[in-house]
């Protein structure tokens, strides 16, 4: 369902560098255009990063889920992104996606949390606090995509797969490990010829330059999960295979 106010259109181009290794658009570069939708749009409504930032405050993504109504090949050169903020709730602000190609059939949905955190005490800020930071005349449109996402812990089934260290390339103006590129932490625990249909990523712990992250993964009919590590967990994953992907273990 798309909204009725309060939204924000982009139009998406696509180029062959935006394709993966199986022909369909990288999930990466999907997330840059969420993450970039989510701040143009929240700064055209008095709370993006630079207003939260004058309060000593920051946006912090918690979860996403994204589903694919179809797997986006080279065929496809642009689309429309619509995004739009939902009313928060208690500590949470909730954020969807839709993606329409030139016919306006939809390309795939998403569903965002987010919370607002203290920047120097790292806390969640109360809700009285966010509703008065985060204030506008709200849509009551959803998405097609719930924010249910599946409790996922590691457990003895889950296999290693590979160390990541994290390195200059990684890191946003924040400092930290840019969310957009945990996915490609997740999507490096699985064989080339496998392709994702909908993912569920969980943030948290945040990360920084030279910090290893252990990966581990696991299989489960169509769905591969993935979950790293470092001491503690910092994310996990899971995603959703399309039927015609092979489930070969990923080559290390």
């Amino acid at each position: 369902m798309l909204p009725a106010k309060t939204f924000l259109t982009t139009d998406c181009l696509l180029y062959e560098s935006n394709f993966d290794v199986s022909g369909v658009l990288k999930l990466h570069r999907v997330m840059e255009f969420l993450q970039d939708a989510a701040g143009a749009h929240a700064a055209n409504l008095g709370f993006g990063w630079d207003n939260l930032d004058a309060t000593g405050c920051l946006w912090v993504l918690s979860k996403l889920k994204i589903r694919f109504d179809t797997p986006i090949g080279k065929d496809v050169k642009r689309f429309t992104l619509y995004t739009w903020p939902l009313k928060p709730t208690r500590f949470f602000a909730e954020r969807c996606f839709v993606a329409v190609n030139e016919a306006g059939e939809q390309l795939f949905c998403a569903t965002s949390v987010w919370l607002v955190i203290d920047r120097d005490t790292r806390r969640i800020v109360s809700p009285d606090r966010l509703e008065a930071l985060c204030n506008c005349d709200y849509d009551d449109a959803h998405c097609d995509v719930l924010p249910q996402f599946e409790r996922v812990r590691r457990d003895e089934m889950y296999e290693f797969c590979y160390d990541r260290t994290i390195r200059r390339s990684d890191l946003d103006v924040n400092g930290h490990a840019n969310n957009t590129n945990y996915v490609n932490y997740a999507l490096d625990a699985l064989s080339t010829d496998e392709i994702v249909s909908e993912m569920e990523i969980v943030y948290q712990k945040e990360l920084i330059l030279g910090d290893v992250v252990h990966i581990y993964g696991k299989r489960d009919g169509n769905s591969a999960y993935v979950v790293g590590e470092r001491g503690e967990t910092c994310f996990t994953v899971k995603f959703t295979l399309a039927p015609s992907s092979k489930r070969a273990p990923a080559e290390q």
